[in-house]
C-alpha cells in the first residue's frame, strides 16, 4: 500500500531578519529578545540555496518574505528578491512589513523591490509606529520618481485585498493592514500567543486541528526550519535547508509525526502544547481536498517528538514573566 505523502506547501515562508527594532506588546519577539536590534539577516547564498530548491520542485507555492524580525531592514533585501524572481518567475513574491525599512527614499526603494519582482507590499499599519503613514505621504507624490502601484487598506476596501490571496500574476500593490491588534475583521482578526512567547500558554486550540505544517514550510535566516512560523524559538527543529533537500525536510519523520498529531488536535506537545492559533479550513486536511486521512501517531512518532523536545532550540530563548 502506498504511503500517504504531503502535498507540497500553499506558502513559504522566508525570514530575512530575526529580530526587529519593535517590541509590540502582541508579538513572540519579547521571546527572542531582550530589547530591540540583535539583527541576523539572511544571506545571498543561503536565498539561493532556498529558491533554487523550490524551484527544483516545482512548487507553486507563495513566498512571504516576514517570520521574526522585520523584513525591510535586512541590506540584502532587493538582490535576495531579485534571487527569487530568477528562479521562480511565476510564483507570487509577497514581503509583509512593518515599513520602518521604506520610511527613507521610499520612491527609489519602491522602485528597486517592485523592479526586482516583488508583487505584494503588506504594510502592517501599527498605530503606534507612525511609519505607514510616512510612507503613504511619500507615495502621493505624482511628480516624483516613481509611479506607485496600486494601493489598498484591508480590511477597509474590502476582503477580497487580503495580502494571503492568489494575486494575478504581473501584480504590483501596496497593501496597507490595519493594526492587528485594534481590527475586528478579515485574516488579521485575532492574535495568537505565539507558542506561548508572545502571551501564557492556554488550552483554547485544544482538541482543534492545525493546518500550519500541512500548508506552509517556514525558513529561517540561517535556513533552519522548525515545525511552524509560530515556533518563535524553534522548539522543534526539523532540518536546514543548506545542508538537506527541501522535500526530505517536508516529508521528514518528524514533520510526519507532528502531522498525524495535529491531524486529531493533540496538541500535547512541544510548542503546540498551549498553543493557541486556530486554522483555517481544517476540514480540508491532509491534503488539499480532504480526500486522504492519516494514520494515527505510532511509537516511532512519539519517540522522534519526545527526543524532539531535548535538543537545543533554533535560536535563543528570553523567559517571559510566566516562564520564570
Amino acid at each position: 500500500m502506498k504511503l500517504y505523502e504531503q502535498d507540497p506547501p500553499f506558502a513559504v515562508q522566508v525570514e530575512l531578519t530575526e529580530g526587529c527594532n519593535f517590541r509590540c506588546t502582541f508579538c513572540g519577539i519579547q521571546g527572542i529578545r531582550e530589547k530591540p536590534g540583535g539583527y541576523k539577516f539572511m544571506t545571498m547564498k543561503t536565498a539561493a540555496v532556498l529558491a533554487n530548491e523550490i524551484a527544483r520542485l516545482e512548487w507553486n507555492a507563495r513566498i512571504e518574505f516576514a517570520m521574526h524580525g522585520e523584513p525591510s531592514i535586512n541590506p540584502d533585501k532587493v538582490n535576495i528578491i531579485q534571487v527569487f524572481r530568477q528562479a521562480l518567475p511565476r510564483n507570487q513574491l509577497m514581503m509583509t512589513s512593518n515599513g520602518s525599512g521604506f520610511v527613507k527614499n521610499t520612491e527609489q526603494q519602491m522602485l528597486d523591490i517592485f523592479g526586482a519582482g516583488l508583487n505584494i507590499l503588506a504594510l502592517d499599519d501599527y498605530d503606534n509606529a507612525n511609519m505607514v503613514p510616512r510612507i503613504r505621504t511619500a507615495l502621493k507624490n505624482d511628480g516624483g520618481i516613481y509611479k506607485p502601484p496600486e494601493q489598498y487598506d484591508y480590511p477597509k476596501d474590502g476582503l477580497d485585498y487580503s495580502p494571503h490571496r492568489r494575486w494575478p500574476r504581473n501584480t504590483s500593490v501596496v497593501l496597507y493592514i490595519a493594526d492587528i491588534s485594534k481590527t475586528k475583521e478579515g485574516s488579521h482578526d485575532s492574535l495568537n500567543n505565539h507558542c506561548g512567547a508572545a502571551a501564557p500558554p492556554n488550552d483554547r486550540g485544544q482538541g482543534k486541528r492545525c493546518a500550519k505544517p500541512f500548508r506552509e514550510l517556514s525558513v529561517r535566516w540561517d535556513g533552519g526550519v522548525a515545525i511552524c512560523c509560530n515556533d518563535w524559538r524553534g522548539e522543534f527543529g526539523i532540518g536546514n535547508v543548506n545542508r538537506m533537500p527541501l522535500d526530505q525536510i517536508w516529508h521528514h519523520k518528524l514533520f510526519t509525526a507532528a502531522r498525524r498529531k495535529l491531524y486529531r488536535g493533540e496538541r500535547d506537545f512541544g510548542p503546540c502544547k498551549g498553543c493557541d492559533a486556530l486554522s483555517y479550513r481544517v476540514g480540508l486536511l491532509p491534503d488539499h481536498r480532504g480526500h486522504a486521512t492519516l494514520a494515527k501517531p505510532t511509537a516511532e512518532d512519539l519517540d522522534l517528538i519526545r527526543k524532539a523536545g531535548n535538543r537545543q532550540t533554533l535560536t535563543q530563548i528570553v523567559l517571559r514573566p510566566w516562564e520564570a
